[in-house]
């Protein structure tokens, strides 16, 4: 025998013989106070509150308003405090209904509409059984009443219609979990973002959890623990939770152990009532398929700066346009935000949750780096086409695209590159930092990444010494070597430049031998020594026997320099035609024929190839600091004053900090 039941109903009796049974009807009292109470801590937000003021203030409706913001953002707690502050201009009833948990599909709707029902003195067995006519009875009973209903978690815009009062001066408060936006659309609707926490706010809110006096009186380490929250309000909640648990521990306690990347988010998330992993997870669930594989990827992503659809969707091996809608939808879980078009930048602490949710994250990270270097190896060869070391040392690869626009890509990227070699070097995967290494001289050389040289290039090192492979020490080493020249370091880029020139020897390689010799030439200049002279000739002799029209044309460069301006102006013009193509270092022979010219007195053709120098920042400095001696050479003091001005300003914008620290200690 099987009993079974279909519907909803208070009470149910069922059986075979009973006697008699009474069921006296018991009307349900009005439930309209739904609305959870505001922990008595809340903090900031006044912006946003007030937007819902002027927007519910305008009357008609009813009127919605979509609030937006981060998972953990507070957006429900603004909502339930809003709606607790202008309690009164609501008398017929606030309401809560919640619609991320519970039923999925159309139930939810349904399972909501029944709540606010029998919220509303309506008995179990009358309510509708169809979405439609529950949504019917809600408008009818709400029509020309004042209610305040809160709606949160919702998914679409058709879950919020199912919900919508009937005609009258009532407010909606939405709370946005999915894309919500055809709202605009189709009702009296507004969006109102509720932004990550200020600092100012986030001690506030701190003081109040556990005290003003106990935060004012270790203001580091609180600042640690602000750093490390990124201005969400449930980390900070969190983190006030653990400190008042033990008030007798210091501040900087907490702030040492959640220091630590992976102890972090597991310190937040402790207890599921109150748990940054838990609103996280909630994000997560609702997310689709592609953007759960986007939101993996990013979170093994090298480094912690933005990053492209492209890196991206090559590393998933999928199409840029549907990995740009998956990574678009981050964008409205407000997981992901965009500061500029198509790409896309994770906080710290989503970042470290979308960590926990990665698969196979070694492989992710390996398509990163492979997709780092492809383009910087492709940069190379657009920056330096004719480099002999590219040749020896790199894989070819077909590139389009000028140099200006490699250039770019390496600003844009630069962060991602760096951070992509230093995973890489964490892998062992030596041959791909040696590459990385390679390839970012034309674009190091040029200025302004002086740390980032020596960083890469002694991971580069490291890796060329595991490999057993003497030429690319050698080649790495006279990278490096540059690296300490322009930090005016001549004494260590010695140093390393006599380990370079053992190297070189060791492969038997001339191209190589000569560019030891040119490198330690160049460090001997550096330093003012005489014997720079001799070893600039010998490596315009090598070059010559490297048969390397472009390793010539450098070496003859690099002579000129040393001599006098009789002989320094044909070896220019020689430089020049072997490196008619190459802009960067056209750039660097008129800054030297300036330099020359007006040694030889010839001031006017002097200014004419200085006005010619127009690529590398540190070139356009340096001849602007040429001006400079220009015009005081024809008494023009204001004008040298402003040229002086114009190279320190230039330096200190590119990171050439000690060109110009040189520069603003010179008098005029």
């Amino acid at each position: 025998m099987q009993n079974q039941f279909g519907g909803e109903a208070e009470s149910v009796v069922m059986a075979r013989d009973i006697g008699e049974v009474h069921f006296h009807e018991v009307r349900r009292g009005a439930a309209l106070c739904q609305v959870p109470v505001v922990p008595a801590h809340y903090t900031d937000n006044e912006r946003p509150l007030g937007e819902l003021d002027e927007w519910f203030a305008a009357g008609g409706g009813p009127r919605v308003a979509i609030v937006r913001g981060a998972p953990g953002s507070g957006r429900t707690t603004l909502v339930n405090h809003w709606v607790g502050r202008h309690r009164h201009d609501y008398p017929d009833g606030r309401f809560f209904v919640r619609l991320a948990s519970g039923p999925d599909g159309a139930d939810r709707e349904r399972a909501a509409l029944r709540e606010l029902l029998l919220a509303t003195s309506h008995r179990p067995e009358e309510i509708p059984a169809s979405l439609d006519g529950r949504a019917g009875w809600w408008r009818s009973w709400t029509t020309g009443k004042r209610v305040a209903l809160v709606i949160d978690d919702a998914l679409t815009a058709s879950q919020v219609h199912s919900l919508l009062p009937g005609e009258g001066a009532s407010a909606v408060l939405v709370t946005e979990a999915g894309r919500l936006t055809g709202l605009l659309a189709s009702a009296t609707a507004t969006l109102v973002d509720v932004d990550p926490m200020a600092d100012s706010a986030a001690r506030e809110l701190l003081g109040r959890l556990v005290g003003a006096e106990r935060i004012a009186a270790e203001p580091e380490a609180v600042d640690r623990l602000l750093a490390r929250c990124e201005g969400s309000t449930i980390a900070l909640c969190v983190v006030g939770a653990l400190l008042k648990e033990f008030p007798d521990r210091p501040i900087a306690r907490l702030a040492d152990k959640l220091a630590h990347d992976e102890r972090v988010l597991r310190e937040l998330s402790r207890d599921s009532s109150l748990s940054v992993a838990v609103v996280f997870d909630a994000a997560y669930e609702r997310l689709g398929e592609q953007a759960r594989r986007c939101y993996q990827a990013l979170g093994a992503h090298p480094g912690t700066g933005e990053v492209s659809v492209d890196a991206v969707a090559a590393v998933l091996a999928e199409p840029a346009d549907d990995v740009s809608d998956a990574l678009q939808e981050l964008v409205h879980a407000r997981l992901v935000s965009t500061p500029e078009e198509d790409r896309y930048l994770m906080s710290g602490l989503v970042r470290r949750h979308a960590r926990t949710k990665a698969v196979d994250s070694d492989r992710v990270l390996r398509g990163f780096v492979q997709h780092y270097l492809t383009r910087t190896v492709a940069a190379a060869a657009l920056l330096m086409p004719d480099r002999v070391w590219h040749r020896a040392l790199l894989p070819r690869v077909t590139a389009s695209g000028t140099a200006s626009s490699a250039e770019q890509w390496l600003d844009v990227e630069g962060q991602n590159v760096r951070a992509a070699v230093e995973v890489a070097s964490r892998l062992g995967l030596l041959d791909e930092v040696c590459r990385f290494a390679v390839a970012l001289w034309p674009y190091y050389e040029r200025g302004g990444h002086t740390q980032d040289m020596v960083a890469v290039n002694e991971l580069g090192l490291r890796a060329a010494g595991a490999r057993g492979d003497d030429l690319c020490r050698a080649v790495l080493g006279f990278q490096l070597g540059f690296a300490h020249l322009q930090r005016e370091d001549t004494d260590r880029a010695m140093a390393v430049l006599r380990e370079a020139q053992d190297a070189a020897r060791r492969a038997g390689s001339l191209e190589a031998e000569a560019t030891a010799v040119e490198s330690l030439a160049l460090a001997h200049l550096a330093r003012g020594d005489a014997e720079a002279l001799g070893l600039l000739r010998r490596n315009v002799e090598l070059a010559a026997a490297t048969a390397d029209p472009r390793r010539l044309a450098l070496a003859r460069l690099h002579l000129a320099k040393a001599v006098p301006p009789a002989e320094a102006l044909p070896l220019l013009d020689q430089a020049a035609e072997g490196l008619r193509t190459e802009e960067y270092n056209l750039a660097k022979i008129d800054l030297w024929r300036g330099r020359k010219l007006r040694e030889a007195g010839r001031l006017t053709e002097a200014a004419q190839a200085l006005d010619r120098v127009g690529a590398g920042h540190r070139e356009r400095g340096e001849a602007l600091v040429e001006q400079a001696e220009l015009a005081l050479a024809l008494g023009e003091t204001e004008r040298a004053a402003e040229k002086l001005r114009e190279a320190e300003e230039l330096f200190r914008r590119h990171g050439l900090t000690a060109l110009a620290r040189s520069v603003a200690d010179r008098p005029v």
